[in-house]
């Protein structure tokens, strides 16, 4: 299929009333996932629409249980996927980070680091990938992929056109195109839906944390960091584990001709001495 460009007139309104086939809604378990699931229900019928989560090994294990209640709130069925390896095995975030990397046309091994801001694999990997998967194997038609990124949560997200036309997906008898359905909404707002609709809450929030994606994620502040290593301490100790394993540590920087190179342990973040 041909690449499509959005028209300059394109609206989200225009994208939503337009013919699909089906309409699928990333969900997560967060605030964000919470509030673009009633979104996406005010909008389309039931039977159109499939709201599929990515399951990833470091995940606060209340996360499947909220995904599952928050479904059930509103009378849909949650479809879980993961990642997987070539043997067909379940592929997490901590068994990437420490598996051998080789270069694929030089066959050289590579260095084993965090995710950063110009590689997030952890997202492309483990968690778009098996919901993309999933709708190669299922669907086919006019598909509408909903996702709820916002503008508000950094810079980059900022800038993302909230309608994207998906040129990998589109194939195979299928047109499919991204929307970022809440991009203009604030945390404010976000939570006046939930607290309006007496949507169902991961009980991180009630700890203290701002992200309730993974229990340890590159964009976590020192504190929801600190929050983790209390509330979910296996992971934070599999991170430490991990990270003894490889060169990098889980914030570095490479030296520069100004300065050397900057690294920052899981274990130093949590005992607070950063």
């Amino acid at each position: 299929m041909k690449k499509q460009q959005v028209q300059q007139n394109q609206t989200v309104e225009s994208l939503v009333s337009q013919p699909w086939d089906a309409v699928v809604v990333n969900i997560s378990g967060g605030k964000d996932s919470s509030a673009l699931m009633a979104w996406a229900l005010d909008r389309f019928p039931k039977e159109l629409l499939h709201f599929v989560h990515a399951e990833i090994d470091i995940d606060w294990k209340e996360t499947l249980p909220v995904v599952r209640e928050q479904c059930a709130f509103f009378g849909v069925e949650p479809i879980v996927v993961c990642a997987q390896a070539a043997d067909g095995s379940k592929k997490g975030f901590l068994s990437k980070l420490t598996s051998a990397r080789k270069d694929r046309k030089t066959g050289e091994l590579k260095e084993n680091q965090f995710p950063n801001m110009a590689n997030r694999w952890c997202t492309s990997e483990l968690k778009m990938a098996p919901i993309h998967k999933w709708i190669r194997n299922n669907l086919s038609g006019r598909i509408l992929n909903l996702m709820g990124e916002r503008a508000e949560e950094s810079a980059q997200r900022a800038k993302l056109e909230k309608i994207r036309f998906d040129e990998k997906l589109s194939a195979a008898g299928r047109e499919v195109w991204n929307l970022s359905a809440i991009h203009e909404l604030t945390e404010s707002q976000v939570w006046e839906i939930i607290h309006a609709r007496g949507i169902p809450v991961h009980p991180c929030y009630s700890w203290g944390v701002k992200r309730a994606s993974c229990a340890i994620c590159i964009f976590s502040s020192n504190t929801d960091i600190r929050l983790a290593a209390k509330h979910a301490p296996e992971i934070a100790a599999a991170y430490v584990e991990a990270e003894a394993k490889i060169k990098h540590t889980f914030r570095f920087k490479p030296a520069t001709s100004k300065r050397g190179e900057l690294k920052e342990t899981i274990a130093t973040i949590i005992k607070g001495a950063s």
